[in-house]
């Protein structure tokens, strides 16, 4: 096994990398500065595996983000697959992910091919992941589950204006369609207000504090 670090590479991609947690709602764990905020880490490959997170904008959907170091100077590496051990978490088909010889790879990069998980998962969580890679090795990370508050807000995906304005048009002609079949107005505002409750209580984890949190002092 090499341990030769490409230590410039590394410390460059987590540069690169939000260095302090995102917060969110009130009191949650993503709320808290501590490994959250750096990620998961892994050192003992070939390839190694640095601030390892998924960034979730939902609940039971998210992305890999982090950044891969290949310690191999003259060989070429790529990260082939992601699992879940325990089978609750699934990734997406994506194209293996090449680390370059002594070079590093930014998940969140633009360039880089999207890792998207779906699955039993929600921000605060902590998801076990296995990662997959061509030298044959595969490491096993804890790995949390962040929000798109602060600095990872930019990576979030929006859905595009024209598709919004096109749901909403369809939704306009299918009321008006139905207009004879809804319920009374008492009905409607009864069940509005249900699924209100519900919509607020399943998404209040994913809430942006006004600020972010200091660092936690020792």
């Amino acid at each position: 096994m090499l341990h030769r670090r490409p230590t410039a590479i590394a410390a460059l991609l987590l540069a690169a990398l939000p260095a302090t947690l995102s917060a969110c709602g009130f009191d949650y764990p993503t709320d808290r500065v501590n490994q959250i905020a750096a990620g998961a880490n892994d050192r003992e490959a070939s390839v190694d595996a640095l601030g390892i997170r998924i960034l979730s904008d939902a609940e039971g959907s998210g992305r890999l983000i982090g950044a891969l170091a290949n310690n191999d100077n003259t060989t070429a590496a790529s990260l082939d697959s992601v699992t879940d051990p325990s089978g609750q978490v699934t990734a997406g088909s994506f194209a293996p992910i090449e680390v370059g010889g002594g070079a590093g790879v930014n998940l969140a990069d633009e360039e880089t091919t999207p890792i998207p998980l779906t699955g039993d998962l929600a921000a605060g969580d902590v998801v076990t992941l296995e990662l997959g890679f061509s030298t044959g090795e595969a490491v096993t990370l804890n790995v949390p589950v962040v929000k798109p508050c602060f600095q990872y807000a930019e990576l979030a995906g929006e859905a595009a204006p024209e598709a919004e304005a096109e749901e909403g048009a369809h939704s306009e002609e299918t009321d008006a369609a139905h207009g004879d079949e809804t319920a009374t107005e008492e009905e409607a505002a009864a069940e509005e207000a249900s699924e209100g409750i519900t919509a607020l209580e399943g998404s209040a984890i994913y809430d942006c504090a006004d600020e972010a949190p200091a660092p936690e002092e020792h």
